[in-house]
């Protein structure tokens, strides 16, 4: 019998850490993701060291910073050789049965298909790039992705009961709820035809002129959406409606689970690959360092841990933190080319030491006649968020004081009352840029 944890792995696409009701949101119906929370801990400051699919993803698997791993784009795949240091690769080197269903979108399918679509490295793959429709022809008929993905996770669960002896691990990359949004599944009711989704706090002409020049001038520029609101409730509605069908996957997999009677020895996780600004700052999209972009959640069940460690944790955990935690967990040693760290010591202890602050970057650009992406890097504390656009000279700095300024409508940089503090985080993320290589 395995006495080793299996690992069920849902990750999801531009859900924000508002993006569920269990953080929050008044709106949304995600019941089955909130049950999960409910069993096990809730990260309520979890972050992703890129907010950007493929840098995201490639930091997740492997634990490194985009600096170390190298993928900065949507064409660059990750090695052979640095795929067989990611969690994936090294369960499945010790032994545990491995699935991929939904998005990878680590390197473009050509010319490095073995690489960007690695079938091979799992027992169970049903993968894509970075662009899929929602809707697919199956036999002459359509049918929703998320419907199929799903059936082939529970097909995988039923075949991993007759295989008691062996630990599986089934990464689920939901494609819900990245665009484009524009078929949804037939057999699902949509809640949210009716709704009134309140906006952001700062979805405001005075926040979006507040932003630097070339945010402003950005992709994610989305000034109609406080200039004419019903465009924002469009959107929303459809966001929402997806991220609740995703819900429904999440449900339908955990019900195999413990139908199979394997719940009780598998570690479930919940993750979004990164958030969205979502109308913040009349913003839209990711690729910034303000917190609706880089903010995710990250909820992890594991039924071995007494009943009494359920609930929320404050302290700062990263997407790089996964793959050192599930290699911890199962007893596979971690490579030292990993950055993240193990959570198990905050899941066993909610005052257990956490981080203090972290790095982060993003340098992806768009190609014209698209409107580009400010290159960003920074710092954030738990008080404290220092970010900089590193393509002027000198750079352009933010400062923005978290605990009094949540929204971060209010930049402190050329306040000389705070230039110590600027000063010491710029220094900060100056020393990281060298160490974290």
């Amino acid at each position: 019998m395995n006495t080793k944890p299996n690992f069920v792995f849902f990750l999801t696409d531009d859900q924000p850490y508002n993006g569920l009701s269990c953080t929050g949101n008044t709106v949304l119906k995600t019941p089955h993701i909130d049950q999960l929370a409910a069993e096990g801990v809730l990260f309520e400051k979890a972050f992703v060291t890129t907010a950007i699919c493929c840098c995201s993803r490639a930091s997740l698997y492997t634990g490194q910073h985009m600096r170390r791993h190298g993928v900065e784009d949507f064409k660059t795949p990750l090695t052979a050789a640095q795929w067989q240091q990611t969690f994936p690769a090294l369960l499945r080197q010790a032994g545990y049965r491995t699935g991929f269903l939904g998005k990878f979108a680590i390197g473009a399918p050509q010319p490095n298909s073995a690489l960007a679509l690695p079938a091979d490295q799992f027992d169970l793959w049903y993968g894509f790039p970075q662009m899929i429709a929602f809707k697919q022809m199956v036999e002459g008929k359509p049918r929703y992705l998320t419907t199929i993905m799903t059936e082939k996770a529970v097909a995988f669960l039923k075949e991993t009961k007759s295989k008691p002896e062996q630990p599986f691990c089934l990464i689920v990359a939901l494609k819900e709820p990245h665009g484009p949004l524009d078929y949804f599944d037939p057999e699902y009711k949509d809640p949210y035809t009716n709704a009134t989704i309140p906006p952001p706090k700062n979805l405001s002409r005075e926040s979006f002129e507040a932003l630097p020049e070339k945010v402003k001038s950005s992709l994610g520029a989305t000034p109609e959406w406080f200039e004419k609101p019903a465009t924002f409730q469009a959107a929303l509605r459809k966001t929402y409606a997806y991220t609740s069908r995703a819900d429904a996957a999440v449900g339908a997999i955990c019900r195999a689970l413990k139908e199979q009677g394997l719940d009780q020895n598998t570690v479930v996780i919940h993750l979004s690959d990164n958030g969205t600004m979502d109308g913040a700052h009349g913003l839209d999209g990711k690729w910034l360092m303000y917190e609706e972009s880089i903010h995710v959640p990250l909820i992890i069940r594991d039924p071995r841990l007494p009943r009494s460690t359920q609930g929320r944790r404050s302290q700062m955990a990263l997407n790089i933190d996964l793959a050192p935690t599930i290699l911890a967990m199962a007893g596979v040693p971690i490579p030292k080319s990993m950055q993240g760290r193990d959570l198990q010591p905050i899941l066993r202890n909610a005052k257990a030491k956490g981080r203090d602050d972290w790095y982060y970057e993003h340098t992806y650009n768009t190609d014209p006649p698209r409107k580009p992406i400010p290159k960003s890097e920074g710092v954030r504390t738990e008080r404290w968020k220092y970010i900089r656009y590193t393509e002027e000279q000198p750079p352009l700095e933010q400062l923005f004081d978290l605990q009094t300024d949540p929204q971060e409508e209010h930049d402190l940089a050329n306040v000389p009352a705070h230039a110590k503090t600027l000063s010491t985080l710029r220094a900060r993320c100056d020393s990281y840029r060298k160490t974290l290589r």
